[in-house]
């Protein structure tokens, strides 16, 4: 048993000196450090039990008692390193059916957690704005992100966001014994982000138009998809889509490196009342609507689809 304890507490030591001073590199090396330290113990634990039972009055290694000597002082370690509260202490945001856009997700430097529909911890990150980049998260991986929860923030230096994710780690690591899924060395779901090509989008009105006709907005969206060869109708910019369907839609295209162009339908200041024009245009009442030669290909489940099946690569051209 006190083997066991200094050992681990030993490799725990080893670990939170390696990271001091650096909010950065030695991060990994400390959780791992205390992952082994535990896998260790619970190793030592399981040959140890036969000959503690067989010892009147012995206590077995791995016992409660030593189990929660090394959550405590894990935990210790991750609820004081900074003051802040922890993982399980913060707000906890649903984000199925647009739950992104809860004002609860700070727009603000954080730490967040990740968490599936089964309540298991996914990923946890750090962002210079929390709400941003769990909006992309939603977007990308939805079979995983469920819920979502932060801590906000606002005045970090990019050392104290750091110490703040240790933190949360480490309240991790205390209590599963291993790093969450997203965040391991080979897991890259999370941590890697597609890159978007940038390209304005198309402007249907030149802005002094703001009460223009239905008709008239009819006629420049006939000559925006006749003008341009592919040209996809999404909320928001291909950079920054503002909703699931339009951000995978912008997503497949650019899989498939055609050369596209985009209207932004929440544009009211140069595409006026165009979300509900464009659906009258096209007889289509859902957004993104995706247009190619002048023709209407479909929306997000159609193009989806034909993806699935290569037939959109042909029909666009793709190489």
């Amino acid at each position: 048993l006190t083997r066991a304890g200094v050992s681990c507490d030993v490799s725990f030591r080893r670990a939170r000196r390696k990271s001091r001073g650096d909010a950065g590199p030695g991060i990994e090396t400390m959780i791992m450090l205390c992952v082994r330290a535990k896998m260790s113990m619970a190793t030592t634990s399981s040959t140890t039990v036969a000959r503690a039972s067989s010892t009147p009055g012995a206590r077995a290694l791995g016992s409660p008692r030593t189990s929660s000597r090394w959550t405590r002082s894990m935990v210790v370690y991750a609820s004081g390193a900074n003051g802040a509260p922890t993982m399980a202490e913060s707000e906890s945001f649903v984000l199925a059916n647009d739950g992104h856009r809860n004002e609860g997700i700070p727009a603000t430097p954080g730490v967040y957690a990740i968490y599936n529909e089964k309540g298991a911890l996914q990923y946890v990150g750090l962002s210079r704005k929390v709400n941003s980049s769990v909006k992309v998260h939603a977007f990308e991986l939805p079979q995983y992100c469920y819920s979502v929860r932060c801590l906000s923030l606002p005045d970090a230096s990019k050392a104290d966001l750091q110490t703040a994710w240790k933190t949360w780690m480490m309240e991790y690591v205390a209590e599963a014994g291993s790093l969450p899924p997203g965040n391991t060395p080979d897991n890259k779901l999370f941590s890697e982000r597609r890159t978007r090509p940038s390209k304005a989008c198309v402007r249907l009105t030149d802005g002094k138009t703001p009460d223009m006709p239905a008709e008239e907005l009819s006629k420049a969206i006939q000559n925006c998809i006749e003008k341009h060869k592919i040209v996809a109708f999404i909320k928001g910019t291909r950079e920054e889509p503002d909703c699931g369907f339009s951000h995978r839609m912008v997503n497949v295209l650019n899989e498939l490196c055609v050369d596209y162009d985009t209207v932004n339908v929440l544009d009211d200041y140069y595409n006026p009342n165009l979300i509900f024009v464009i659906k009258d245009f096209s007889e289509w009442p859902t957004i993104p609507q995706l247009y190619f030669e002048g023709e209407l290909l479909g929306g997000h489940d159609i193009v989806n689809s034909m993806h699935e099946t290569g037939e959109l690569g042909k029909t666009l051209g793709a190489q």
